[in-house]
């Protein structure tokens, strides 16, 4: 079984999958700091718009460029040597347009592209962009060797695998037979290429183009004739993409919350990813509550399920009394204290029967499963995100927490 700090030490990617609002943004930018803690020139490439990650990691604005931490923050962090730590706001638009940039025939191919109507509309959609697009960035980075580690953010889909198979659909897209009819010679004559079409086609792409003052026909046909040129350099590269993202440099980690529905979709979650095959190696339960708040002890017996609640107060106002407080108080002090631990000791039961099947999938299978406490407030900060990460790479505190192997399912 690789432990989070093995993962983020021996591989060059690490994706943070997951359905939306279980924070794998702040996941993958605690694992991203330990990383940098670690001595790894680590970059957190997020595809969520918000502004919670670059307030976070400090910076003024992320991009679709590389930012790096402020020196003078390192240090307080625990950043040392050659440990590094940056952060990317992935721009889809962009990223499509670098890759444009980089496989036009020519400078005058690049610009009939660039300003084709057709493609500047569908620019940002085309072929799951958003994914695309951030599956494309992941390889730029690697090659580029500029980092030791990216660590992924990757978009909420509405299909396990949409983030996966995004170079596919793109190749499906320039295999299909709708593009390769496009592509016939006869298309680009003009008027002539009505021919190829349906009469209910004709009369729809006529409405289309009398109601947007598109030239619908004329435009696609010169982005798809331009594009032409740059489909095996899309293919070639989609399926360099897809080879780095399940090979061994990647692991991907699942993020989950600790909510029924939560754990019911991070199984279906993970069922999809077994299937399809990638390097999954661990679980992280995110906002999970454990006794005590913020520690993975397990609940003290007085407050078990079949605890005696009158001698537990008892022993609780005895020992205030002894501390100073009148007896009155001290009784009265002491049942409000022990319905508070009870209340939350019955919270924590409920999470941990939550998650029982999503920890016992992940250690059967020799993968890590993390779980990181719910905190009082929201992560916005530095220290915060370092809180996070104490939780992912302690492995002692897993360990003990844990286990080394799978326990049974709670009845």
């Amino acid at each position: 079984m690789i432990s989070p700090a093995e993962l983020i030490c021996s591989r060059r990617v690490v994706v943070c999958v997951g359905t939306g609002g279980v924070g794998k943004t702040t996941v993958a930018a605690s694992l991203a700091l330990e990383g940098a803690r670690l001595g790894r020139r680590a970059l957190v490439l997020t595809i969520d718009p918000a502004r919670r990650l670059a307030d976070a990691l400090g910076v003024d604005a992320l991009g679709n460029r590389p930012s790096e931490l402020a020196a003078e923050r390192r240090d307080s962090l625990g950043i040392h040597g050659e440990g590094r730590l940056f952060a990317l706001m992935l721009d889809m638009k962009r990223t499509f347009d670098d890759l444009v940039e980089r496989f036009a025939e020519n400078a005058d191919a690049r610009e009939r592209i660039f300003g084709n109507r057709i493609y500047q509309h569908v620019s940002d959609a085309l072929a799951g962009s958003a994914e695309y697009a951030a599956m494309e960035k992941v390889y730029e980075l690697c090659e580029s060797g500029d980092f030791d580690l990216v660590v992924v953010d990757t978009p909420p889909s509405q299909h396990a695998l949409d983030f996966l198979d995004a170079p596919q659909r793109l190749l499906e897209f320039l295999d299909s037979r709708l593009v390769h009819v496009l592509l016939h010679p006869a298309f680009a004559a003009g008027r002539f290429g009505f021919r190829l079409f349906h009469r209910t086609a004709q009369r729809a792409i006529q409405l289309i183009e009398k109601v947007s003052g598109v030239s619908f026909l004329e435009d696609v046909s010169e982005f798809l004739l331009a594009f032409e040129g740059m489909s095996e350099g899309f293919r070639a590269r989609a399926t360099r993409v897809r080879q780095l993202m399940t090979g061994p440099e990647t692991g991907f980690v699942l993020v989950a919350g600790a909510s029924a529905g939560a754990v019911r979709g991070a199984v279906d979650f993970l069922d999809h990813l077994e299937e399809s095959g990638v390097p999954l190696v661990g679980v992280v339960v995110n906002r999970i509550r454990l006794w005590p708040p913020g520690e993975a002890g397990a609940l003290p017996e007085a407050l078990s399920e079949d605890g005696d609640a009158a001698a537990d107060t008892a022993l609780l106002a005895q020992a205030l009394v002894a501390n100073g407080l009148e007896p009155a108080r001290a009784d009265e002090a002491a049942r409000a204290a022990v319905e508070v631990a009870k209340g939350y000791a019955s919270l924590v039961r409920l999470d941990a029967r939550c998650t029982a099947e999503l920890r016992f999938r992940a250690l059967q299978d020799g993968r890590f499963f993390c779980r990181v406490p719910e905190f009082p407030r929201d992560v916005h900060d530095l220290d915060g995100l370092m809180r996070i990460g104490g939780f992912l790479v302690d492995d002692e505190r897993r360990r003990t927490a844990d286990g080394s192997s799978a326990a049974p399912v709670p009845e």
